[in-house]
């Protein structure tokens, strides 16, 4: 007995000992937080390659062997390639934290660096002043683009080659863009210097090191693109036209490289059949068939210049005619300004305007260039325009056989959603048939081609569809399958959308779409529909989780893999579909994600984490026994931290829902704690997310937990025309369910939320005394005006979102105002008792920072506790180093008076006077 004792007293001192040596987190200790970047695996699975990235350190590369175990640790990498064969890693090298905040301060440009490793040797070599660089297919060969010196003025760069196998370096100069094609056997590449007459395009055979030259002129050659199997390439050649403003281009295809070379050209100017008005545009993509047979590119018009006669007769009227013309137009007209009028600075708001002139602004140069798809069939030398000005926009089948063309001009402005006119266009002969009238043209609800071409996908009526092309007969997939396509739990306003699509299979055999929990085969010609899940018995989510996109389908004679999502566990993993059987391959307690897969072999890596678990790599053989390969922020050991679990609860609709609560570090079972709500919509399932501490990330979920606070993520539904009250049914049972374990402190409950989250935290404190401080990062506070405003972001007015997405209104403002007001922040503001931090970017492109004033001289009128912190020249979400530390010191110095007590800085009792503030700037400006 005495020994069990002095085991016991032995075991209870160790562990006292270990617990005291643990500390509690601090803002000085965020920056040694790190994330786990990139990774990747070689080709035959022995090799792993992974990030790691640190907050204030410095980013390092490390590769590891897991066979031997054998690791190299590589310093200052942003991003690396693994050579096919297994044998090389290439990496750019920036500079050191330190010294990359430095240019960053003083707005200079990194210079990067290039590293080469042997993974056998160890042999490293470093190459200076990079700008890209690539390894061929084969592994045999590394392209490395330099960086040239200020003060060339050539158009291209120095492009090295190197001889992995015996280090031989081939210089070419000037070239401005290069590709090895896909056997890895030939680079192209295009040369462009200030000479003019050194331009060319020329290929080099990786074999032999012969060197043809397939075209060369004093014109400017580009968009070199290989055809998919890298037999055949094609580019542009540029040149002026005299009597026309911009560049026209002749099309140049180099085919058949291996068995009959033959270089053939298309000169729009030469041919019969081309548009007179139309020029090929070098700015559009350029794309050889498979076959070989076509290229297709864009046309465009293009701008005469005025004739010198018409100019002269211009200049010769007498002063007889013009005072004439003047004169029989007197009152109908203003004169024209001259040429020495500068023009005004005016833009005209059309109520007619298809797109409004913000709009129209951001699309301008997309519009400028829009271009339309033509098609060259080299065989029989003829030409096709496939989209028209009626037809603009086209989307081709992946062997581009067929094209679907489509227009939304007769249904613009399109004030709620997108309907267009779909035609389908044979894009050997130019053949074109209407298939559509006013079908609505968002994801997926237009037709989509297969793969092969030989079938289109859309889905309308709350089911699959496909389209035969070949004897154009349109058949319904799902309608007999019993189950359910469309997401009913999409709470929006807009048709409802389907769940997903995950593919097409090889040859066009079927397509992979989803129900609520499963994956279903679709048999195009609609005569059989298969499961190949059973998601619904155990509430799991299985998707389509592709490793390889190299080709545009999906190879069933290959396991299929599926992501597998637990909807009420929130457990996530892996699962393999083969010979229509599933397999469960990883399915954890945990958030497992960035499955990757060796070309050549059965060896994945994976990352996992939980919220107490830093992401962590793993390695496994065909799912046998994972091994881990590295784990981020061992030091987390030595500071205490939360856990995480999901919550259950009822809306006041009755609904069952769900949240994510998570831990303050060193929780105490009997004390009551402070809590923050961060709400947005479904967080729920981020109840396994990790989340790395940070000066420079408000809303941090761990800088409050290591600051003694409870989290909670609660779920939140909608009903239409009442987001706010919405919102106010969730998560205030939310909150209360959480309040019945006793953890709480319903004193000291803080709510934020940052855009959406910002608005429903606006609107909850008018409807409850709950929370006794909140905080809203640009929150919608008026939804009549904000409804009328624009996002400034993308131009489009914010009348649609609100009308067919998160607004959740199905009408105008006018049509809906009482909906509008009740559930407006700022119309309710009069009854506001928590104190309401309110932060704007003045420049925030999503939602108006004129939201903000309203409430400011709302609440402030109202004589109620507000402050509001505006941030000079910053968008929708914080940018600038400065701004984001101080954005997060504020927060919490809010929610630490206000829920715990703490002293209020003189921010937050009196503020901070504009001349205060110049004051303080003054004196940092003029500290050395």
């Amino acid at each position: 007995m005495k020994l069990v004792g002095s085991l016991l007293t032995l075991f209870l001192l160790l562990t006292t000992t270990l617990t005291a040596q643990k500390k509690y987190l601090t803002p000085d200790d965020y920056g040694k937080w790190q994330s786990l970047s990139y990774a990747d695996i070689s080709p035959n699975g022995e090799w792993i390659a992974y990030i790691v990235a640190s907050q204030e350190e410095n980013d390092t590369l490390y590769v590891k062997n897991r066979l031997t175990n054998k690791q190299y640790k590589l310093e200052f990498a942003t991003n690396f390639e693994l050579s096919k064969d297994n044998q090389w890693i290439a990496w750019q090298i920036g500079v050191s934290y330190k010294e990359a905040e430095k240019l960053r301060d003083q707005k200079l440009p990194i210079r990067y660096k290039m590293g080469l490793l042997n993974l056998a040797t160890g042999k490293k070599e470093i190459i200076q002043d990079i700008s890209s660089f690539r390894f061929s297919r084969n592994g045999k060969l590394l392209a490395v683009s330099l960086e040239p010196p200020k003060e060339n003025k050539d158009k291209g760069a120095v492009l090295l080659l190197k001889k992995l196998a015996d280090s031989s370096t081939r210089i070419i100069g000037n070239a401005t863009t290069y590709a090895f094609n896909k056997k890895g056997d030939y680079l192209a590449y295009i040369v462009e210097s200030a000479n003019i007459a050194g331009n060319s395009v020329e290929l080099f055979n990786l074999d032999n090191y012969s060197l043809k030259v397939i075209a060369s002129d004093t014109c400017k050659f580009s968009k070199l693109t290989w055809q998919k199997e890298g037999e055949g390439l094609a580019f542009y050649k540029s040149f002026k036209k005299e009597g026309y403003e911009e560049e026209n281009a002749m099309v140049y295809a180099y085919v058949n490289i291996y068995k009959a070379p033959a270089l053939k050209t298309f000169d729009g100017t030469k041919y019969k059949g081309f548009p007179d008005s139309m020029r090929i545009n070098n700015a559009s993509n350029l794309v050889l068939s498979d076959d070989m047979n076509a290229a297709f590119f864009g046309i465009k018009s293009w701008t005469a210049k005025p004739k010198k006669e018409d100019k002269k007769a211009d200049s010769s009227k007498t002063k007889t005619d013009t005072a004439k013309k003047a004169d029989s137009t007197k009152n109908v007209a203003a004169a024209p300004p001259k040429k020495e009028d500068k023009m005004a600075a005016v833009d005209i708001w059309h109520w007619k305007d298809t797109e409004i002139q913000p709009r129209q602004k951001i699309t301008y140069m997309q519009d400028k260039e829009l271009s339309y798809q033509s098609v060259w069939n080299l065989d029989n030398n003829t030409f096709f325009q496939l989209a028209q000005e009626e037809t603009p926009y086209a989307a081709f089948s992946d062997n581009r056989k067929w094209a679907v063309t489509y227009t939304n001009t007769k249904y613009r402005p399109a004030f709620k959603e997108d309907s267009a006119d779909f035609y389908l266009v044979n894009a050997r002969t130019g053949e074109k048939k209407l298939l559509f009238e006013k079908m609505l043209s968002g994801f997926y609800t237009g037709p989509q081609p297969s793969p092969e071409g030989k079938y289109l996908v859309y889905f309308k009526d709350k089911n699959w569809w496909s389209y035969n092309t070949a004897t154009g007969q349109s058949v319904n997939l799902t309608e007999k399958t019993g189950a359910t396509f469309w997401n009913t739990r999409d709470d929006h306003p807009a048709t409802k959308p389907p769940f997903g699509f995950g593919g097409w299979l090889k040859g066009d055999k079927e397509l992979l779409v989803y129900d609520e929990y499963n994956v279903w085969a679709l048999n195009p010609d609609g005569k059989a529909a298969r499961k190949l899940t059973d998601g619904e018995k155990e509430e799991i989510q299985y998707r389509v989780y592709r490793l390889d996109f190299e080709d545009p389908f999906i190879d069933d004679t290959k396991p299929i893999y599926l992501s597998a999502y637990g909807d009420k566990t929130k457990k996530f993993g892996f699962s393999r579909l083969e010979k229509n059987k599933l397999t469960k391959l990883l399915f954890e307690d945990a958030y497992l994600s960035r499955l990757v897969k060796a070309k050549d072999a059965n060896v994945f890596t994976y990352s996992k984490q939980d919220y107490h678990i830093s992401p962590e790599l793993y390695t496994t053989e065909n799912f046998g026994d994972s091994k881990q390969v590295v784990a981020t922020n061992l030091q987390q050991q030595n500071y205490y931290w939360g856990k995480s679990e999901l919550v259950s609860f009822t809306n006041k609709k009755g609904k069952p829902m769900q949240g994510a609560l998570f831990y303050p570090a060193n929780y105490e079972p009997g004390k009551q704690y402070p809590m923050i709500v961060y709400i947005y919509e479904i967080l729920s399932n981020t109840v396994h997310m990790y989340a790395s501490p940070s000066v420079r990330s408000a809303y941090n979920t761990s800088n409050y937990t290591t600051n003694g606070y409870f989290v909670f993520r609660p779920d939140i539904v909608y009903d239409i025309n009442e987001p706010g009250t919405s919102a106010v049914d969730c998560v205030v049972p939310a909150v209360e369910q959480v309040l019945k374990t006793g953890m709480i402190d319903k004193n000291k409950i803080g709510l934020m939320g940052h855009s959406w989250g910002a608005y429903q935290t606006s609107f909850i404190i008018t409807q409850t005394n709950l929370f006794k401080a909140a905080c809203a990062g640009a929150p919608l506070t008026d939804l009549i005006s904000m409804s009328m405003s624009i996002y400034w972001n993308s131009g489009i007015p914010d009348q649609k979102i609100f009308e067919i997405s998160q607004g959740r209104f199905d009408g105008p403002w006018y049509d809906r105002m009482d909906a509008h007001i009740r559930n407006s922040p700022m119309f309710n503001a009069d009854k506001i008792k928590t104190p309401l931090l309110v932060a704007f970017g003045d420049k925030d492109g999503a939602v108006d920072w004129h939201q903000g004033i309203e409430m400011y001289g709302t609440m402030r009128r109202m004589e109620k506790e507000h402050v509001m912190l505006v941030y000079a020249d910053e968008n929708h979400g914080l940018a600038k180093k400065e701004n984001q530390i101080d954005y997060q010191k504020r927060q919490r110095e809010w929610f630490d008076h206000f829920l715990l007590g703490k002293p209020a800085p003189s921010w937050i009792k009196e503020g901070t006077s504009y001349q205060d503030k110049m004051k303080a700037l003054e004196k940092e400006t003029k500290t050395p």
